[in-house]
């Protein structure tokens, strides 16, 4: 017997999807769409850096704005692990 009936497509993606990760690029996008529909506050996605091997980004940006992120930081990561996935999604805010 050759297979158990047919199989849907994306369980052939499953092992694709629990290893790979998002490319920093995309992370660094979707915190500033996030960022931009919780707090209103538009960034550059040059003053924002991401390292995924320890999932922390780091923002660049006068005291003000990063205090009022940093303010909804605990939102933001909620809304960024719905968004992108919970081995995607940054893990911290600094």
């Amino acid at each position: 017997m050759r297979g158990e009936g047919i199989k849907r497509i994306s369980d052939l993606f499953d092992s694709y999807r629990k290893r790979l990760r998002a490319p920093q690029k995309t992370v660094v996008q979707s915190f500033c769409e996030v960022v931009e529909d919780v707090s209103g506050i538009t960034l550059k996605t040059a003053s924002v850096s991401y390292t995924p091997s320890s999932g922390v980004l780091v923002l660049n940006v006068p005291g003000q704005i990063k205090t009022e992120i940093l303010f909804k930081k605990d939102e933001i990561l909620l809304h960024l692990k719905g968004r992108l996935g919970p081995q995607s999604a940054p893990v911290n805010i600094i």
